[in-house]
């Protein structure tokens, strides 16, 4: 009898240690599968939340399926001219307008000839409609200035198209286009390159994403 209940206890101890292991894998992000066949490497840069499979991912702070913890993205990980893709949502913001020149240069350094950079930032074009039809700086005032959750949760920067362009081509990129998510992922991503605020019951998309070519 008391081997039978030690038994059941040592039963129902892996039974509850499976489904907390479970609850715990669940709370991390989900893998995000692309429909991307492109080849080449590719470096998703301030990953954060957003488990991108095929992709390195690159943030300041440490998750499951951060490969680099890297601030600066200085990518020294990385020779000159190996990537072929990089893709920044939300990111630029964080660095002040003169370092987001620096930064940019730099990506330029490491992307091979023809590679791709996708950047997703706020657009003050979009948040100054928002507030001009909602009246509400409380709505969008973390877009402007940054969630403020964490260290690194400020922005210093801003832009609409002209600036984020005027940057790229200064860098010397070429072709400095507006992306959509779902066209050029295949999917929708969940991050805030197709993220919306509501206002007087419409969605207003608070994005500005623009891709450019070395």
């Amino acid at each position: 009898m008391k081997k039978s209940l030690i038994f059941i206890k040592n039963k129902f101890n892996i039974f509850f240690k499976k489904i907390n292991n479970f609850s715990n894998n669940y709370s991390e992000p989900l893998p995000i599968y692309l429909d991307n066949k492109e080849p080449g490497l590719k470096v998703h840069l301030g990953s954060g939340e957003i488990n991108l499979q095929g992709w390195i991912n690159v943030d300041a702070r440490k998750f499951k399926h951060t490969h680099i913890i890297d601030q600066d993205f200085e990518l020294k990980e990385f020779n000159d001219e190996s990537i072929s893709e990089i893709y920044l949502c939300h990111v630029l913001e964080h660095f002040s307008f003169n370092d987001s020149n620096v930064l940019i240069k730099k990506l330029y350094k490491k992307l091979k000839k023809g590679g791709l950079i996708r950047i997703s930032v706020p657009d003050f074009s979009k948040l100054q409609e928002i507030y001009e039809k909602s009246k509400n700086l409380d709505q969008i005032k973390y877009a402007i200035m940054g969630g403020q959750n964490y260290e690194n949760d400020f922005h210093k920067s801003i832009y609409d198209f002209k600036i984020l362009s005027e940057l790229l081509n200064k860098a010397n990129f070429k072709d400095a286009i507006v992306w959509n998510s779902k066209k050029d992922f295949g999917i929708e991503l969940n991050d805030w390159s197709n993220g919306a605020y509501n206002v007087n019951n419409k969605k207003i998309k608070i994005s500005l994403n623009v891709k450019a070519i070395k």
